[in-house]
């Protein structure tokens, strides 16, 4: 259970209003309601309102956790990334424990955390926060990649077509070496991202062959990591020319049996609104 009351007492301490709390982090809204009980924000921003009040996630979420524990959570957090369920994401980072991470957990935390406010939450100012924080020095190559495939979408939400673009080519160049390597969540989060980002800009065709090489990617390595949400994107890209019926309908069978095994609620209602409107 959430120690509002300690939340509370923190800010009032330092004499911090609730708009100034807020002020880059989130809405003066979204801290309400928090603090009436109504709902609790994204993790990230819990983190970012727990850090500029002196207080860390585990004073106000008193759970004591071992560091197996600790581990084990990262682990369902990273399933959970891969499967686009952001309500199981969510619990199990909440109750994470940023200081038990090893320093080879950190980055691979940052990511997710990166991930979550960039493509689920379009949350510009946590994704401008977590760029200053994040060392990609200390990534690993794979981590490296994703941290770059986010950025593309970031700078892509911002209008920074000519950044995003340059991204892009860069990455491009590298997709050998993440088809090849030792596969991660972190090949996936790359190769989707590139997918989707050519769809973003209306190159169906090669979206559909980055698309098509990262499912064939996942299948060699025995994942289900964003299958659902790779074909669901190669039904939108088959939308922008005539296809045959089958093979897209074939499609979307697969992406809703693999979104119902990841709870994937948002390729569900998806389907569910094709399916309405045809």
């Amino acid at each position: 259970m959430i120690d509002i009351k300690k939340f509370i007492d923190a800010r009032k301490q330092l004499k911090l209003s609730q708009v100034t709390l807020s002020d880059g982090i989130c809405t003066q809204a979204t801290l309400s309601k928090l603090e009436n009980h109504q709902q609790i924000p994204a993790f990230d921003i819990m983190v970012a309102l727990c850090e500029r009040l002196g207080i860390t996630l585990n004073d106000i979420f008193p759970i004591k956790i071992s560091k197996r524990q600790n581990e084990d959570l990262l682990c369902h957090a990273v399933t959970s990334l891969g499967y686009q369920n952001l309500s199981d994401f969510d619990k199990y980072m909440y109750n994470l424990d940023g200081q038990l991470l090893g320093i080879f957990e950190v980055g691979k935390y940052q990511i997710m955390q990166y991930f979550a406010a960039v493509i689920w939450r379009k949350d510009d100012r946590q994704a401008k926060r977590l760029i200053k924080q994040i060392d990609i020095g200390s990534l690993s190559l794979a981590q490296q990649y994703a941290f770059y495939a986010v950025t593309l979408q970031y700078y892509y939400h911002l209008g920074r077509l000519d950044a995003a673009q340059e991204i892009f080519e860069d990455l491009k160049k590298y997709k050998q070496m993440i088809l090849s390597g030792k596969y991660s969540i972190f090949h996936a989060i790359t190769m989707y991202l590139l997918s989707q980002y050519q769809l973003l800009v209306k190159n169906y065709r090669y979206a559909m062959t980055l698309a098509a090489e990262a499912i064939d990617q996942a299948a060699k390595n025995n994942s289900t990591y964003f299958l659902d949400n790779l074909f669901w994107l190669m039904i939108e890209a088959n939308d922008t020319w005539e296809s045959q019926s089958f093979v897209v309908n074939e499609m979307i069978k697969n992406a809703r049996v693999i979104a119902k095994m990841h709870g994937n609620e948002e390729i569900l209602n998806k389907i569910e609104q094709r399916q309405g409107v045809k």
